[in-house]
């Protein structure tokens, strides 16, 4: 893979541009407000803020070959061909709206519908990828068949007075979590979208991002949000680890490497990475740092799934940056947008990166997709029109001894399942990463009980780092 060095003076690191290119890019007719990769198939769902899903498929090998054939149209521009080169894009452009339909020889729509009133807030895939999760501003979860878009189950949000902001499935057992603007987190049946447990004040502000500590037990997630991070059990009523204060709003999670689960990684606030280990500290505070963009926020990151202690970081300067979390640097960066922020991150079924802001989408080529292109200009290319025990702990179903949501009923009783009314959609047909295997952890601690308060420093970075749907108060 050609890359471009620069100097960054600041940190007197050596910043590595690299010259691969995007495969896609999907450019929305109303703001994205989410958006999930399908974990098998070449398959995006994109949640928008006027209330649609679009459930949209690609040929990977089709737009390879119509990137070589941009390449080709390059080539032959003369020197003097300023403008065209760039102008001309070597990746496929495509735009996503109700009122479009996409080129059907590299992509096309599986199945679009308006699925909320409002905005939709977030949606995920479960492991499969045959089912569909989403949650909009309506306060209605809905889970739907990924191949036809056709509602299975749906159900309101009882007493919710703050909006969702992350919804994620289990990848392994039948539970979803939501976290909302309070820092409050609800625990769903997946199966029958029954509500088994509310975790209040998980955070002081908004549940940032989620993750499944998929290694260690099946009922544990980390979470980030304010200037914190926990560590928290679905069946308990309180977190079960809460970090020191971070003096910094913790934006986004993600492990380092999940299959292993001992290091995470977490976007700042203020520009900056924070690494820490659970065989350290017991997630207690951050034990080093990666300074990534001064004045700027980390709005998303995620691993490479690479096996090389690395994660890709997104920045609110339309920034993607590799970052190897061992030895502290920053070893390759990527331009999504000039003019919007990089909200979201994730990997397509192949591995490919994907990022996304409000405005577009991107699926990045694979390193090994673009060897043959080193001596192409990267700028010619460039965006310029815009608890446990140590043993795994076994899913047994959710316990009858946790506290009751409401006087009126139990909520890990064992319900019926009711047949809820199906809507009819729009649809066409189509839908598939596979589980991690479990490895054991330590066992986690319990907290401090009481949480610091915000300083004046604190506040305003809240306010001027508040980012992604949240600006959008009315969605």
């Amino acid at each position: 893979m050609g890359k471009k060095a620069k100097r960054n003076k600041g940190n007197n690191v050596e910043i590595l541009q690299s010259d691969v290119v995007p495969l896609l890019e999907l450019k929305y007719g109303a703001p994205l407000f989410s958006f999930a990769a399908h974990p098998t198939k070449p398959i995006i769902a994109s949640g928008l803020a006027n209330g649609y899903v679009f459930v949209t498929q690609y040929d990977p090998a089709l737009l390879s070959i119509f990137s070589y054939d941009q390449k080709e149209k390059l080539a032959q521009l003369g020197e003097n061909d300023t403008k065209e080169k760039k102008k001309l894009k070597i990746w496929k452009v495509e735009e996503i709206s109700k009122d479009h339909e996409p080129d059907q020889k590299t992509i096309d729509h599986l199945w679009k519908t308006k699925r909320h009133k409002g905005s939709v807030r977030s949606l995920c895939f479960n492991a499969s990828g045959d089912e569909i999760f989403s949650v909009g501003s309506d306060n209605v979860i809905k889970k739907a068949h990924s191949e036809t878009g056709k509602v299975i189950k749906k159900v309101e949000i009882k007493n919710n007075k703050s909006p969702i902001t992350k919804i994620l499935k289990s990848t392994t057992h039948p539970i979803l979590v939501l976290g909302d603007e309070s820092g409050n987190v609800r625990v769903y049946d997946s199966d029958t979208l029954k509500e088994k447990n509310f975790i209040s004040n998980i955070h002081e502000d908004s549940v940032n991002s989620i993750v499944q500590i998929v290694h260690k037990s099946a009922y544990q997630f980390v979470s980030v949000g304010s200037t914190t991070l926990s560590v928290w059990d679905v069946r308990k009523d309180k977190a079960t680890v809460t970090s020191e204060n971070q003096e910094d709003e913790v934006l986004s999670v993600a492990y380092v490497d999940p299959a292993q689960g001992d290091t995470i990684a977490c976007g700042m606030g203020e520009g900056i990475v924070t690494i820490w280990k659970q065989s350290k500290n017991n997630l207690e505070d951050q034990i080093s740092r990666v300074k990534i963009a001064k004045d700027e926020s980390i709005d998303s990151i995620i691993s490479t799934m690479n096996n090389d202690d690395c994660v890709w970081a997104g920045a609110s300067n339309g920034i993607i940056s590799k970052i190897n979390t061992k030895k502290g640097q920053v070893i390759e960066t990527r331009t999504h947008s000039l003019n919007d922020e990089v909200s979201f991150l994730d990997l397509d079924y192949e591995y490919r990166l994907i990022s996304a802001g409000m405005d577009k989408l991107k699926i990045w080529n694979l390193d090994d997709d673009d060897d043959d292109d080193e001596e192409l200009d990267g700028d010619d290319f460039s965006d310029s029109s815009d608890e446990g025990k140590d043993e795994e702990e076994e899913f047994t179903g959710f316990s009858d001894e946790i506290n009751k949501i409401s006087d009126e009923e139990n909520a890990w009783e064992d319900v019926d399942n009711d047949d809820d009314e199906e809507e009819k959609e729009e649809k066409k047909s189509g839908v598939s990463r596979l589980d991690l295997e479990s490895e054991p952890e330590p066992e986690v601690k319990q907290p401090k009980s009481k949480k610091p308060k915000l300083s004046t420093k604190q506040l305003n970075n809240l306010q001027k780092h508040q980012h992604g749907i949240r600006k959008f108060d009315d969605l």
